[in-house]
């Protein structure tokens, strides 16, 4: 028995042995694969190469120098989590996180953005990862630098016109508002860092954006995934401004800009002014524009009553340090613009608008102790918003004013169970709207409450990008105007979910193909829902229907693009069906009272199809050639036209350009819109 027992425990301690040699061979050998790191530096504003930049791993020591056409390659890498540090005299250093968990790491692109007024570092923390999603949407999505200041127009709209598949929505100069593939309302939604824009232009092509673009410092068109951070319409758009309102980092020394624009088609001017100051780990922020413009002069005359004037005024402070930052911010945009009238559809003597929004923001970011979860980020805005419509000089048409609370607390994660990197959150909302004048849709409390999280992976010659958002949606309508109908007043509830996933695969070091497959919902608007009355400057009786379901559908796009050194091209095709697609359709009655036409809102199925390209190439040394394409046909499921879809649109652009200056010759093309709802 003894002897029994002895051998016993010698096998035992033989299988430990082997167990501890084989943890022990296996842990040396994991620490000696190594693994080698490829990409590009190029400035920010332009996307050029930047010669000579500094790529280096602080854990190592190890570094290289971008050549000439902006490419480093870091070797023999052991496999692990660093920091790299990509510098640039005269561009802010930025930091970044990395993972080297494959023999060979490519493809990846750092932007390194002019610092002209400062002389050293300012550190930037995050995370990258090779993802050819954030190359696609960099080269078509944003708007920035130099060409940020080429488009640059009197509205955000107008300054978006040009870009490949968007077009503008508008009864006169100042309410203009995006259109994203022929979809317009709040399927897109207009975000200033990050946070949902208050306003109504999403409701009425009469009424403005109240968003200031003299002192954008990029604009980024969001499609696919990522919409679903901030809104779960999967098949619209995001079109997110970055002002930097609230600093997230410290600048050296004071800096500042001021600009003036003019138009000669108005008479119109623009004046702005940004302050930045820093003071130890504080840095305070401030901004000041005014604009104002006559009415606008056309080949038939002047257009009467398309004037605008505008005023915006926003103050930020921030403390940065290395756990994170926190600041506030408080802003002021007031706007007074004329609708012109005087033709079919519209008012006979036009409206004048006044709007006035107030907003109040908080933000705070923490960053993580922990491998797999990077950053912690809470965003609370308050704001008010007043928006009034003027018949006449003494008379208010309608008046509505709106107190909107909203937050979102978001976990940036990285190297996470599947995923490479993504943001998981909770956001809030309560919005109370309340309506005057001679408008008779009910005042309304609404909540809202969603879940989301976004996700992606890069797998050797494969990237994914995954999303959902979860909300819940309660409006509460009370009545304030006896001649309102009873049946309209009624609480309505939403569950809903969307969800998004896109595809992208390289064919070679130039190509790619993708797709995407998406499922969309919306919620009713509380105008959608509960309208009862005439609307003065879109010169319509609009009639809500609270019986609606919430709209979805189900989208497809197919895309692919190739660049290298000379030449972009990307070409899309796309197709959202809905089979319950909210619109407000003319009824062909007319409202005995007051003569206007009356439209009801109804939810029907619906088709949008459509194609898309953009092509830019180098001819020969800073002279380039661009031609985009954008082409949408929707219908209803009868077959009829959907009304308000932009027509085909070519736009051609012969550019010369270099560090000091842009010189260019561009032509737009529109076909003529036949296909109208009658």
């Amino acid at each position: 028995m003894l002897i029994n027992m002895k051998l016993n425990l010698l096998k035992d301690h033989r299988f430990l042995m082997v167990i501890c040699f084989f943890i022990l061979q296996t842990s040396t050998s994991a620490s000696l694969i190594k693994g080698d790191l490829q990409g590009v530096v190029l400035d920010g504003s332009n996307d050029k190469p930047l010669v000579n930049a500094v790529v280096k791993i602080e854990e190592l020591n190890l570094y290289d120098i971008a050549d000439k056409n902006g490419i480093f390659f870091l070797k023999n890498i052991p496999f692990g989590q660093y920091i790299i540090e990509v510098s640039h005299l005269g561009y802010k250093t930025i930091r970044m996180n990395i993972s080297i968990i494959s023999e060979y790491i490519g493809g990846i692109i750092i932007h390194l953005y002019p610092v002209p007024l400062e002389t050293t570092t300012v550190v930037i923390t995050g995370t990258h990862i090779d993802n050819k999603f954030d190359d696609m949407n960099e080269l078509i999505g944003v708007l920035k630098g130099k060409e940020l200041e080429r488009e640059l127009g009197l509205t955000l709209a107008a300054t978006l016109k040009n870009e490949t598949g968007i077009s503008l929505r508008s009864m006169g100069p100042a309410p203009a508002r995006p259109v994203i593939r022929g979809l317009g309302s709040d399927r897109i939604q207009i975000t200033v860092d990050n946070i949902i824009s208050t306003d109504l232009s999403s409701t009425s092509p009469d009424h403005a954006v109240a968003v200031e673009p003299f002192t954008i410092e990029r604009i980024e068109v969001l499609r696919g995934p990522k919409i679903l951070l901030h809104n779960s319409t999967s098949v619209g758009g995001i079109v997110n401004v970055i002002k930097e309102e609230i600093p997230t980092e410290i600048p050296n020394k004071i800096s500042g800009l001021a600009g003036f624009y003019g138009e000669l088609v108005n008479r119109g001017y623009l004046g702005a002014t940004v302050l930045k100051v820093p003071y130890k780990k504080l840095v305070f922020r401030a901004e000041a524009t005014k604009k104002k413009t006559d009415d606008v002069s056309t080949p038939k005359g002047i257009l009467k009553n398309s004037n605008m004037g505008s005023s915006n005024i926003s103050t930020g402070l921030s403390f940065i340090d290395d756990w994170g930052n926190t600041g506030l911010s408080v802003s002021q945009f007031e706007l007074d613009y004329g609708v012109p009238g005087g033709f079919v559809g519209a008012h006979p003597n036009g409206v004048d608008v006044s709007i006035l929004k107030r907003q109040f923001s908080l933000q705070f970011n923490y960053f993580l102790p922990f491998q797999s979860f990077e950053k912690l980020e809470l965003k609370i805005a308050r704001d008010y918003y007043r928006h009034t419509e003027y018949e006449r000089a003494d008379l208010i048409g309608a008046q509505f004013t709106i107190f909107n609370y909203r937050g979102s607390l978001n976990v940036h994660n990285k190297s996470f169970f599947l995923f490479d990197n993504g943001i998981t959150g909770v956001s809030g909302e309560f919005r109370d709207f309340n309506i005057g004048g001679f408008v008779f849709t009910a005042p309304t409390k609404s909540y809202k409450g969603s879940f989301y999280s976004y996700q992606r992976y890069a797998l050797g010659s494969f990237n994914y990008e995954a999303s959902f958002r979860i909300s819940y949606d309660q409006m509460n309508p009370r009545k304030a105007n006896p001649s309102s109908k009873e049946s309209f007043i009624k609480q309505r509830k939403f569950f809903t979910y969307s969800l998004s996933f896109s595809l992208l695969y390289r064919l070679n070091n130039h190509f790619y193909i993708g797709g995407n497959l998406s499922r969309t919902s919306r919620v009713p608007t509380i105008e959608e829902l509960y309208s009862e009355g005439p609307h003065l400057a879109a010169y319509s009786y609009e009639i809500g229907n609270p019986n609606l379901q919430h709209e979805r559908g189900i989208g497809l796009e197919l895309f692919t693009y190739y660049k290298s050194e000379n030449l972009y091209a990307m070409f899309t095709a796309f197709k959202n069906d809905f089979s319950y697609f909210i619109i407000p359709r003319n009824s062909g009655i007319i409202n005995s009272q007051t003569l206007l036409p009356i439209y009801q809102t109804v939810g029907v199925p619906a088709r949008f199809i459509g194609f898309e390209s953009h092509i830019e190439t180098t001819i020969f040394n800073q002279f380039s050639i661009l031609c985009s394409f954008s082409f949408t046909r929707a219908n209803f499921i009868n077959g009829s036209p959907i009304p308000q879809i932009p027509p085909v649109k070519v736009i051609t652009q012969l550019k010369y350009q270099n560090d000091a200056m842009i010189l260019g010759i561009e032509n737009e093309t529109a076909s003529a819109q036949k296909r109208v709802d009658i």
